[in-house]
């Protein structure tokens, strides 16, 4: 059942553990369940478009702000699956807050209880469409860069957007002292994936090198730095045009 092999993927992080007892202590444990039933919900809506399109989901780790699934998967996965697995998460997000909008009409729930909802479900989702690694919003800007430019352009680019949106963010939000966590962790995955930029890369073209890709478009290029996803490639190698996956084995990673 997909709701058990869910389950069985999430980890709680710690911080997370130490806000419930926190929340238990200080008499805000309704906002902190409704936070966390947005948040699961959410990641339950990633999860279910990545099992039918077979990515190899190793955990996601339920952090106090939001979730992070982790994958062990080939970075070249299909841009129209990649976009689809990214927008389950809000949709399923919006299909709770209807449902929690119906029950508060029929006088199930309390106004306080549906008014947490509204309010949290709208605060984290608009937080979490931002252009800014690793949210929702910077995926949705890298399907659509790696539609337009090659892999690497694509990578630099969304960086740069994260960076330039996450200066914006801050210079005109006016958050206090409990989102420093939250934005001091999109700095560290901005900088982890700066420092690891010619990894993934050495990695995509690794992929292109061992996998057998089903792609039916092909591409000419002049030199490795031009390859894209989801595409099949003919480099340039003197004065002929030959398959990327020959031309990666004379390639040294």
């Amino acid at each position: 059942m997909i709701i058990r092999k869910f389950l069985s993927k999430l980890k709680i992080n710690n911080y997370t553990l130490i806000l419930l007892f926190l929340s238990l202590i200080t008499g805000l444990f309704k906002e902190i369940i409704v936070i966390f039933t947005i948040i699961i919900v959410h990641e339950f809506g990633h999860y279910i478009m990545m099992e039918k399109y077979k990515f190899n989901v190793k955990e996601i780790v339920i952090y106090p702000f939001g979730g992070i699934t982790k994958l062990d998967d080939i970075i070249d996965k299909p841009l129209k699956e990649e976009f689809l697995v990214t927008i389950m998460g809000p949709l399923f997000q919006e299909i709770l807050y209807i449902i929690i909008l119906i029950l508060y009409r029929q006088n199930n729930i309390s106004e306080y209880i549906y008014l947490l909802y509204k309010n949290y479900n709208y605060s984290i989702l608009l937080f979490n469409l931002l252009p800014i690694i690793p949210l929702d919003g910077s995926k949705i800007i890298n399907i659509f860069l790696n539609k337009i430019f090659n892999f690497k352009i694509s990578y630099l680019s969304n960086i740069i957007i994260s960076i330039l949106s996450l200066i914006l963010f801050l210079a005109i939000s006016n958050i206090d002292s409990s989102y420093y966590v939250i934005v001091i962790f999109l700095i560290f995955q901005i900088i982890y994936s700066i420092k690891n930029k010619n990894i993934i890369y050495n990695r995509f073209l690794l992929e292109k090198r061992l996998y057998k890709n089903e792609y039916h478009k092909y591409k000419k290029i002049r030199k490795l730095d031009n390859m894209f996803r989801n595409k099949k490639h003919l480099i340039k190698d003197k004065n002929m045009y030959i398959l990327e996956n020959k031309y990666l084995k004379k390639y040294k990673f």
